[in-house]
C-alpha cells in the first residue's frame, strides 16, 4: 500500500512539473514574437494581439506611405548634358549639318558662331535634343568628326526635388484657398490688407515654384550638348600690294591661310621663273610682261592646298609712247584747270580790281595835270 501511494505521489509531481514547464515556454514565445508574428504558438495557444499604434502617430505614417507610393510612380527625371571637342574638315558645313541633326533628334540650336584664331578656323554650337535620343545624337555627332579630341557627359537626378516642389505647390495652393476664404470674411480694412499681403506673398511663391518645376521638366525632357569645332581643311588665298608696276619695282605678296595644323610651309611661284618660301615675300620683276602667280601651302600633318591667279601681275617698261602721251595729256588738262581757276578768281575779285584801277587812274591824272601847270 505504501508503495502504491508513493508511486501516485511521484506521478502527480511529474505531471505538475511538465505542465509548468510547458506554460513557461508559451509565455516566452509570445513575448518574443508578438510584434511581427500572429499565429498559433508551438503549445497550441494563440499569442496575444499586437499593441495598437498610438493615434497621434497615424497621420505621419499615412503621409509617409503616400509620399513613398507617389515617388515610386513618378518617372525618374534626369538632366543630361554633354560637351564635345571635334576636329572636322569644314567648320561651316559641320555647323549646317549639326543644325539639321538638332531638328532630326527633336530639338533645336541654342546658339552658334564661327571665328578665326592664329590662322585657324573654329566654331561653337550649342543644341538641345530629345533626352530619350541623347546617346543616339552623340553617336551622330562623333561621325561628323575626323577626330574627337575630348568628350564628357553628365547627368543630374532631380526627381526628389521635383516631388518636393510638387508637394510644396499643393500646400501653397491650399493656403491660397484658405486665404481667399478669409478674405471673404475679413471685416475692417486692416484685416483685408493683412490677408491681401499674405495672398500676394503666397502667389509669388506659387509662381516661383511653378517656374522651377517647368525648368526641371524642360531640362530633363531636352538634353543639352555643347560642341567645339576645329577645322582641319586647309584653305589658301593671297593678294599683292599692286597689280600693275614698272620694271624693277618691288611688290609685296600676302598669304591668307586658315584651317590645317600649324606650322605651315609656303611655296610661291611668281611666274617669272623665280620662287619663294616666305609667308609674305617681297618680289621684284626685272622684265615687262603679264605673269601668273601661284601659292602652295602644306600644314604640319602633310595636308596641302593651292591657289593660282592667272595673269595676275602686269609689268611695264620704264618709258612707253602711250605713257608719254598720257602724261602730256594730263599736263595740258592741269594747265587748263589752272587758267580756268585764275579767271574765276579774277571775276570773283572784280570789284576790288575796279577800285584799284580807279585809284591808279586818279593818281596818274593828277600827276599829268601838275606837269602841264
Amino acid at each position: 500500500m505504501k508503495k502504491l501511494l508513493l508511486g501516485l505521489m511521484v506521478f502527480v509531481l511529474f505531471t505538475a512539473s511538465v505542465a509548468c514547464a510547458r506554460s513557461s515556454e508559451d509565455v516566452v514565445y509570445s513575448e518574443a514574437t508578438e510584434p511581427s508574428i500572429v499565429g498559433i504558438s508551438p503549445g497550441g495557444m494563440r499569442p496575444p494581439a499586437p499593441t495598437p499604434t498610438p493615434a497621434i502617430k497615424l497621420p505621419h505614417i499615412v503621409a509617409t506611405q503616400a509620399a513613398t507610393a507617389e515617388q515610386a510612380t513618378v518617372e525618374r527625371m534626369v538632366i543630361r548634358s554633354a560637351s564635345l571637342e571635334l576636329v572636322v574638315e569644314d567648320v561651316n558645313n559641320s555647323i549646317a549639318r549639326i543644325t539639321e541633326l538638332a531638328d532630326q533628334y527633336g530639338g533645336y540650336v541654342v546658339n552658334s558662331n564661327v571665328y578665326q584664331e592664329r590662322n585657324r578656323l573654329y566654331g561653337n554650337i550649342s543644341l538641345r535634343v530629345d533626352a530619350a535620343r541623347f546617346y543616339e545624337a552623340l553617336r551622330a555627332l562623333r561621325q561628323l568628326a575626323i577626330e574627337v579630341k575630348a568628350e564628357s557627359t553628365s547627368g543630374q537626378d532631380v526627381t526628389e526635388e521635383y516631388i518636393d516642389l510638387d508637394a510644396r505647390l499643393r500646400n501653397l495652393e491650399a493656403s491660397e484657398s484658405q486665404l481667399l476664404e478669409l478674405m471673404k470674411r475679413a471685416g475692417d480694412v486692416e484685416e483685408i490688407l493683412k490677408v491681401q499681403q499674405e495672398l500676394t506673398r503666397t502667389r509669388e511663391e506659387i509662381e516661383r515654384t511653378k517656374a522651377r518645376m517647368k525648368y526641371l521638366e524642360e531640362s530633363s525632357a531636352l538634353a543639352y550638348i555643347s560642341v567645339t569645332l576645329e577645322q582641319s581643311k586647309l584653305s589658301v588665298d593671297f593678294n599683292a600690294t599692286a597689280r600693275t608696276l614698272k620694271e624693277g619695282q618691288a611688290i609685296r605678296f600676302e598669304a591668307n591661310v586658315s584651317g590645317g595644323f600649324t606650322p605651315y610651309t609656303y611655296e610661291w611661284d611668281f611666274g617669272d621663273g623665280t620662287k619663294g618660301t616666305e609667308a609674305n615675300p617681297v618680289h621684284t620683276y626685272r622684265a615687262k610682261g603679264i605673269f601668273t602667280v601661284s601659292l602652295t601651302v602644306k600644314d604640319d600633318k602633310g595636308h596641302t592646298a593651292s591657289m593660282v591667279r592667272e595673269n595676275y601681275i602686269t609689268v611695264i617698261s620704264g618709258w612707253e609712247a602711250g605713257n608719254t602721251a598720257r602724261s602730256a595729256y594730263k599736263g595740258l588738262v592741269a594747265l587748263g584747270h589752272f587758267f580756268v581757276d585764275l579767271f574765276i578768281w579774277l571775276g570773283y575779285l572784280s570789284p576790288v580790281w575796279i577800285i584799284i584801277l580807279l585809284i591808279l587812274y586818279f593818281a596818274w591824272w593828277r600827276r599829268r595835270r601838275k606837269s602841264k601847270q
